[in-house]
Parts: structure tokens; C-alpha cells; sequence
């Protein structure tokens, strides 16, 4: 063979050569295909949503969220893991923007593994005091009655007394707002049928601290005009005389409380907000039990009063449920305290309890203010 034919040879070969590194390359730019849920992407990408969007998990559960909302960095990845958002711009008030909340299912999901949960029923439950097992009392709703909460059920506790969550002591008309009596639910046939609507509802991930608001030196002034965060709290107070913006805010009678729960979003035009109502918090519960969590009703703590958030009672990126202070919900009770009964002193109920068992069930009067209990806001659309 001549020089000149290894030449040509040799040059055939590498334009071979080069033709096949082409073609890799070429098969190398084909994107590979993207295998997130719309909830993953939307956590990567950090997009803020300016309009009310549904996502999926990779188990087709989908999420409802909000205007004005984001998918949380620390977000679980699926329904049953607790799917986060977080406030981005759907509140004006910068204290309250960053604010985290965690969706609770309304109807079946999918889990991790594969199985299909039992029917989350919005409802207010019994749960025992052994093993948790549930039993619901009352469906806020109904195939046949979408207004059943209408329809008022008085729950016995152990010890013989009525809870009542709507009632001629309780009525939950938004003509009482934030200048009613005694706490009122904002519209709670709105926040039943936004559930309903959008498969589900969002309750804080975290025990309510202190944003803004009325103050003076010594405490907190009209709080119809104060607004809460859902954050881990920069600390936690001792005193019922002074809140700084992120304290825990615990030393809140239920009546205020409810207040500042409405006020929090009263302006933003995709979300309201409201105090935590005994369908909220119980099918809460129902959703952390069938998310993997056995008898989380009856969950012993660890007898510690902290910040909210930095403890260990995480389930379903929900924070403080079981741990911490107790918390105010819109609920009463027939329970006399000593008083003569009427509108104005029959006792508030909160759920959870410092330092025992989670579902114990606690009463005060109207005007009552403690250290161990505080409150967390409920969410819907």
C-alpha cells in the first residue's frame, strides 16, 4: 500500500470517527425525561402561583394552592408525607408573609406504598383513649346534605359534658366578626364548602406567634387589628405583658384569639383564615392516624413548653400538634364553671393538652389567658 492510499486511508477513518462523535452528541442533547411530580417541580422551581392551581403528587393525589403561594422548600414530596406551602405575597403585611401551611386531605389517597388510605370525612370525631381508634360524630357534610354542619350534634367527652360547634351560644354568623362576644368561626359554611370544593383545607404548620399589630408598651391592644404567623418562633414568652414580633403567642383568651386568626388574611384575596373549628382540627387527626402515625391521638409529649416548631412532635410536616401548649378552637361546652349559664360564660374548649396526652379536652371562661395555651390558624380558599 502507497503513502498516499494510508493517507486517504487514515482519512476516511477519522471523518468516520468524527461522523460517530457526532451522532453521540447529538444523542446526548436529547433532554432525559423528567420524572418529577408537579409538586417536586414546583418546589425546585420555586414558583409563585398567581392563581388557584391544582398539583399532583407521583401518586396523582393532587394539592390545591392558593394565590400567592409556593410549594416550601421543606415540603414532603407526596399527600401522605404533608405537602407544605408557604406565603409568598398573599398577605400585604410582610410579618405574616414567609408563613407555612400544611394541607389536610379530604377523601382518599394514595400512599407511599402503593395502598389506597380509608376515607378521610370532614367531620368532628371521637378518638379512644387507648388506641385511638375513631368515631365519627358528626360529617360536615353529606352526598344528600351539603350543609350538615347545620345540623348541630352535641358531642359527650368522657366526663358527661356537651361540645357544641354551632349553636344558640356559638352561632359562627361573620355579622359578629371580629367584634363578637364570644369566637366566631368566619363563615364556616364557606370554609365547609372550600373543603368540599377543593379536596381539602390547610392548617398551620406551626403554633401561632406573634406578626403585627395594635400594641402599646405593656400589651397587646385591639386584636381585630393584630395579625399571627405560621414560623418557628424566635422564642417564647413567660410574660402576658409584652409580644414582640415571633414570640409564641400563648396568654390569648380564645375570644381574641379567634380574632387575630380571622384578621390574619381578612384582606387578601385568595385565602382567608380562621381559628382552628373542631372539623378542622379532628380530621386533622384522622389524616396524621391514616398517614402512618397509629394512635397520634393519644401521643404522650415530652413535657416541654419551647418555641414552636423546634421540638420533636413532627408528623406530616405538621408541628406542635401533641407537644407544646395546648390550643384554642372555636368549639363550647355546657360544662358550668360556677357561673350562671348564658351566651357570654360558658366555657372555651381547646384540644391537645401541655405536658399529657394529646386529646384531652380542657375548658376556661371566656376571658381566661394562661401560659400553656395558644392557638394555630386554619386556611382554605
Amino acid at each position: 500500500m502507497t503513502e498516499e492510499s494510508i493517507i486517504s486511508e487514515n482519512e476516511k477513518m477519522n471523518k468516520l470517527a468524527q461522523e460517530y462523535a457526532n451522532l453521540l452528541a447529538e444523542e446526548s442533547e436529547i433532554p432525559e425525561p423528567d420524572l418529577r411530580s408537579e409538586i417536586e417541580k414546583a418546589r425546585d422551581e420555586e414558583t409563585v402561583f398567581n392563581t388557584k392551581t391544582k398539583l399532583s403528587d407521583i401518586h396523582g393525589n393532587e394539592v390545591t394552592v392558593p394565590a400567592g403561594f409556593k410549594i416550601a422548600k421543606d415540603t414532603g414530596l407526596t399527600v401522605q408525607q404533608g405537602v407544605v406551602i408557604e406565603d409568598v405575597n398573599a398577605s400585604t403585611d410582610t410579618a405574616v408573609q414567609g408563613s407555612q401551611f400544611v394541607w389536610i386531605p379530604v377523601g382518599k389517597f394514595i400512599k407511599d406504598d402503593g395502598t389506597e388510605s380509608n376515607e378521610i370525612i370532614l367531620g368532628r370525631y371521637t378518638f379512644d383513649e387507648t388506641n385511638g381508634t375513631l368515631h365519627l360524630e358528626q360529617a360536615a357534610y353529606t352526598n344528600d346534605n351539603p350543609t350538615n354542619y347545620e345540623n348541630e350534634v352535641s358531642i359527650l367527652d368522657t366526663e358527661g359534658n356537651e361540645h357544641i360547634e354551632i349553636s344558640e351560644y356559638r352561632q359562627g354568623l361573620v355579622s359578629d366578626g371580629l367584634d363578637g362576644e364570644n369566637a366566631t368561626a368566619y363563615e364556616l359554611g364557606k370554609w365547609v364548602d372550600s373543603a368540599r370544593i377543593n379536596g381539602g383545607y390547610y392548617i398551620g404548620k406551626y403554633e401561632a406567634s406573634y406578626a403585627s399589630g395594635a400594641t402599646n408598651e405593656d400589651t397587646v391592644g385591639d386584636y381585630s387589628k393584630c395579625k399571627a404567623a405560621s414560623k418557628v418562633s424566635e422564642t417564647y414568652s413567660d410574660s402576658s405583658m409584652q409580644y414582640n414580633t415571633g414570640t409564641l403567642w400563648n396568654f390569648i383568651t380564645q375570644i381574641n384569639a379567634s380574632k387575630v386568626a380571622i384578621n390574619t388574611y381578612k384582606d387578601s384575596s385568595s385565602v382567608k383564615s380562621d381559628l382552628m373549628n373542631s372539623y378542622a382540627w379532628d380530621t386533622a387527626i384522622v389524616y396524621i392516624q391514616e398517614a402512618g402515625n397509629d394512635n397520634y391521638a393519644n401521643l404522650p409529649t415530652d413535657g416541654k413548653f419551647i418555641n414552636t416548631g423546634l421540638g420533636t412532635d413532627e408528623v406530616c410536616k405538621i408541628n406542635d400538634l401533641a407537644f407544646n401548649c395546648s390550643e384554642w378552637i372555636t368549639e363550647y361546652s355546657d360544662k358550668e364553671l360556677g357561673m350562671m349559664p348564658n351566651r357570654h360564660n360558658y366555657p372555651t374548649v381547646w384540644r391537645g393538652e401541655y405536658y399529657t396526652a394529646f386529646r384531652v379536652i380542657g375548658y376556661m371562661t371566656t376571658d381566661g389567658a394562661v401560659r400553656n395555651i395558644s392557638f394555630r390558624l386554619c386556611l382554605y380558599m
